[in-house]
């Protein structure tokens, strides 16, 4: 089943867009499930889309209240990937190309070629406000805070002996400070956890967060069978939830987000 964008299709959703009550800012781009009606003429008939970071803004619905800007991409990642350097356009791998030709698990996604113009199109409509978004973000709090923290939310399908994959660019990205408040709260609420590896932190993580500057960023990866359900992943869209799952699952990091206010406390 594929999601159409139409004309009231919020395609970017900026959650306490001005209240600045702290100091950072939780980026989700992967969770979009909206696709573009023209895409559907030059898409591989019944081709599956897989690997989107299914459910994310309805798993983490309650930063909003607890006063985190939130920034939400309701377009899907094979549209464009917001998490992908603007010139990487070159390659067949989803891993280094901002429109994917292939996805997640290989198959060629269109029988005609994207024109250079809907390329530059996409970018201009959809990747552009993404980021000008999150830098308008930073820039208004900076305003306010001497430091400003980039939280860019994830999930990942395949088995790596891990719940969560905390991904700071290898110490990069941010201080220890932030990486081990993230680790500690993960592992008192009984998630399993591994640092950088497979994943390190996208072009979010890496473009917008220095260890020593102002602005520190860390990606934060969570697994389908930690939140949607037990099960092996494959080609499918849309997974079903276990409810169960879900809510546990919602619980604990709702615990370790009111945690990290109380940890900003100590910052601001």
């Amino acid at each position: 089943m594929k999601n159409y964008l139409n004309d009231h299709t919020t395609f970017l959703e900026i959650k306490n867009k001005t209240n600045h009550e702290l100091p950072v800012i939780i980026s989700i781009p992967h969770s979009g499930i909206y696709i573009l009606p023209e895409m559907k003429h030059k898409m591989i008939p019944d081709i599956i889309l897989p690997n989107s970071d299914w459910y994310l803004p309805n798993l983490y619905s309650f930063l909003e209240s607890l006063g985190y800007t939130v920034i939400i991409n309701n377009i899907n990642r094979y549209v464009i990937d917001v998490n992908r350097q603007i010139d990487e356009k070159s390659s067949n791998s989803y891993k280094t190309n901002i429109i994917y030709t292939h996805t997640t698990q290989d198959d060629k996604i269109y029988h005609t070629p994207l024109t250079q113009q809907e390329i530059e199109e996409r970018i201009m409509n959809y990747y552009l406000p993404y980021h000008n978004a999150l830098k308008k973000s930073i820039e208004d709090k900076l305003k306010i805070f001497k430091k400003v923290y980039v939280i860019d939310l994830h999930s990942f399908g395949l088995n790596y002996d891990a719940d969560v994959i905390i991904g700071n660019n290898f110490n990069k990205s941010c201080s220890n400070n932030l990486t081990n408040f993230f680790q500690t709260a993960f592992l008192e609420n009984d998630f399993s956890i591994k640092k950088n590896i497979p994943y390190s932190g996208g072009y979010i993580t890496k473009h917008y967060g220095k260890k020593e500057t102002v602005c520190e960023t860390i990606q934060l990866e969570l697994w389908y069978c930690a939140y949607i359900q037990n099960k092996i992943f494959g080609k499918e869209e849309f997974p079903i939830i276990d409810t169960n799952t879900f809510n546990h699952t919602q619980v604990k990091l709702e615990k370790i987000f009111k945690s990290f206010k109380e940890w900003l406390q100590h910052k601001i």
